[in-house]
């Protein structure tokens, strides 16, 4: 089983348009892909700028194929999107882990 971080700075002037794009549109495009499920959305509590907050979204997957389908596929649609709209205001990472215990 694969956990699937992805890490996201947000820039205050882009927050509420963020978490709303991630709750209507990213985490539901990712469940009706069948690629992902058990999304966890949180909110970093360290702050490194004051301008900004930080956030980390999780799903678990059955494959690593799984995870890159998902990437190089509908999400690279979604944040390709998010960037066009919200430039350097929105930056992101992710990381793949595998999960050794439950």
């Amino acid at each position: 089983m694969i956990l699937f971080n992805t890490t996201f700075h947000v820039h205050k002037n882009a927050d509420t348009a963020f978490r709303q794009w991630i709750s209507h549109t990213y985490i539901p495009a990712a469940l009706e892909s069948g690629l992902l499920s058990s999304p966890l959305f949180t909110r970093i509590m360290i702050e490194t700028d004051p301008e900004a907050k930080s956030y980390a979204l999780q799903f678990t997957a059955q494959s690593e194929h799984d995870v890159e389908m998902w990437r190089n596929g509908i999400a690279a649609d979604h944040l390709h999107a998010l960037s066009a709209r919200h430039g350097e205001s929105v930056l992101h990472f992710s990381t793949l882990m595998e999960i050794l215990q439950p």
